[in-house]
């Protein structure tokens, strides 16, 4: 019987070993408060222009090229002029013309009242004349307004640059027929660039014109640039529900392209002095947020509450101490009371005081 309970108890399998884990310490510091946006980059208000004439016609000739530098009052583009130009040179004879029948008028007008004057015409006669010399100027003014009209119209055959930019798009090529206000050339000034992002209403409510952001494009995913909110709407999109913010970025080197989706982190608090645990340890689901704590070599969960995230530290609340060992790799789906053993202590590679910065 002995050795029966013998083999019985040999036979047992062993207790596993416990489970190798990652922690960081929860340390006391700064956290800022951030909420996150997205959207595409843009021209800031009145600095991305489609410029296209404000007469019809065929487009003579495209003086730029995407990507050219362009100075304020440049030419860019021309249509063809030369129907401009000879309805300015009809202007000029109508104008020449109705100038020489005021001319005749004012001399026969002259003429009857001399011969009122002497008793050989009648008072009808210097009336008529007075009409006709009248009739004669408002001809005159009209040739004038039309050979001023068709003066302009030549003028607005040019494409100008409205300011010092780049040319962002061409739209059409010398020879093609362009009706009027057709876009033909877009400018920009892409110095500082504006990303235009919705947010959601209780969200926008915490933003402020002044607030800082860093940002990311997806294009440059490994730069950030700094940036700065300069607006929000004062009404909520009826069609998406949420408003717009601004932010506002310098873009002297002209890393950022027009077009390119952006992300920006707006910090709108900085908790101070709050116990913060890296991202990493933070649990979710339906009792809350949480993390797991090495107690005694067991992992033991403690429920939190998250007071503020930066991207890197999670500002919390609760039962966690400062100095508590928090486990930052293997804690998902990890049973309360499982055996572990920290392989590798993360607080020295994480900068105790980054989230003072912010």
């Amino acid at each position: 019987m002995m050795a029966l309970l013998a083999c019985r108890k040999e036979a047992e399998p062993a207790a596993p070993p416990p489970m190798t884990v990652q922690v960081a310490k929860a340390t006391r510091g700064d956290v800022a408060e951030v909420v996150e946006v997205s959207g595409e980059l843009g021209a800031p208000p009145g600095l991305d222009v489609k410029l296209g004439p404000l007469v019809a016609g065929r487009l003579g000739t495209v003086l730029v090229a995407e990507g050219d530098r362009v100075r304020e009052g440049q030419v860019l583009a021309r249509m063809d002029a030369t129907p401009l130009r000879d309805s300015v040179s009809q202007g000029h004879a109508q104008v020449e013309q109705a100038r020489a029948q005021e001319q005749n008028a004012k001399a026969k007008l002259e003429r009857a009242v001399k011969a009122l004057d002497a008793g050989v015409a009648a008072a009808q006669e210097v009336d008529d004349g007075r009409l006709a010399l009248a009739q004669a100027q408002a001809q005159a003014r009209t040739a004038a307004a039309a050979l001023s009209t068709a003066r302009n119209q030549l003028g607005r055959s040019e494409l100008r640059a409205p300011f010092a930019g780049v040319v962002a798009h061409v739209f059409a090529a010398a020879g093609e027929p362009v009706d009027a206000n057709k876009p033909v050339i877009e400018v920009a000034r892409l110095d500082t660039v504006e990303l235009r992002a919705p947010l959601a209403p209780q969200l926008a409510a915490r933003v402020r014109a002044g607030q800082e952001a860093q940002m990311t494009a997806d294009a440059l995913p490994e730069r950030t640039f700094s940036a700065r909110v300069i607006a929000v709407a004062p009404m909520v999109d009826p069609a998406t529900g949420a408003a717009l913010v601004r932010l506002r970025c310098d873009n002297s080197d002209g890393a950022l392209r027009l077009g390119t989706f952006a992300h920006a982190r707006i910090v709108i608090d900085v908790r101070r002095g709050v116990i913060r645990v890296p991202q990493a340890a933070l649990l979710t689901g339906e009792g809350g947020a949480a993390v797991e704590v090495v107690d005694a070599g067991k992992a033991v969960r403690a429920p939190v509450q998250v007071v503020a995230r930066d991207g890197q530290w999670a500002g919390i609340t609760g039962g966690l101490k400062e100095g508590a060992d928090v486990i930052v790799q293997g804690n998902y789906a990890l049973p309360d009371g499982t055996p572990v053993q920290a392989e590798k202590r993360e607080e020295d590679a994480v900068t105790p005081d980054a989230g003072a910065s912010r």
